[in-house]
C-alpha cells in the first residue's frame, strides 16, 4: 500500500497564471504548451514544472506530498486531475518561492535527484479573474512519487480554464 512521506503547504501568490515547480536553479524557463493536459507541464529539460492557474494574480493554496509510490487516484472534489513525469535535478520541489513574512517559501524535501511522476489536482478554477473576497480559493494538490517516465495523462478535466489552456 503507497504511504504518504511528507507533506507541505503555502498560501502562494500567482502571477502570471501560473504555479511555477523548481529545483535549486529556482528558474523554470522552457517555452509552455497546456494543451496536453490544460493543467500541468514538465520541463523537458527535468528540475521543474509549471501548474497553469484560473487566476492571473492573486493567492491561491497548494499542497504538496511525497509518496512512496503511487497514490490512489482519487478525482472526487477536483474538476481537473492530471499526470506528468520530470527528471529532477534537485533534493527538494519549491512552489512557493515568492515567499515573505506572513506567507513563507515552501518546498517539498525529495530523496533526492531522480525520475519522478507528479500528479496535479486543481479546484475552484473557474470563479473569476480578479476574486471577490468572499469567493471560494483556487486549491492544487500536488502528489510526486519516483516514478519511470511515461507520458502526460489526464485523468479529469472539468473546468472551463482547463479546457481554455488545452484549446491554445
Amino acid at each position: 500500500m503507497p504511504t504518504p512521506i511528507r507533506r507541505a503547504r503555502a498560501r502562494v501568490f500567482v502571477d502570471a497564471s501560473t504555479v511555477d515547480l523548481t529545483g535549486e536553479d529556482l528558474v523554470t524557463e522552457f517555452a509552455w504548451d497546456m494543451t496536453a493536459t490544460g493543467l500541468v507541464q514538465a520541463d523537458p529539460d527535468g528540475d521543474g514544472a509549471r501548474i497553469v492557474c484560473g487566476q492571473e494574480i492573486g493567492d491561491i493554496v497548494v499542497t504538496a506530498e511525497l509518496w512512496d509510490a503511487a497514490p490512489p487516484l482519487a478525482t472526487d472534489g477536483w474538476q481537473d486531475v492530471a499526470e506528468v513525469s520530470v527528471a529532477w535535478r534537485s533534493a527538494f520541489m519549491d512552489f512557493a518561492t515568492t515567499g515573505d513574512g506572513e506567507n513563507p517559501a515552501a518546498q517539498l524535501e525529495l530523496p533526492g535527484p531522480g525520475d519522478y511522476r507528479l500528479r496535479v489536482h486543481g479546484r475552484n478554477r473557474d470563479d473569476g479573474d480578479p476574486r471577490d473576497d468572499d469567493a471560494l480559493v483556487e486549491e492544487y494538490l500536488i502528489q510526486v512519487w519516483p516514478a519511470p517516465r511515461a507520458g502526460p495523462v489526464t485523468a479529469k478535466s472539468t473546468s472551463r480554464t482547463a479546457a481554455a489552456w488545452r484549446a491554445r
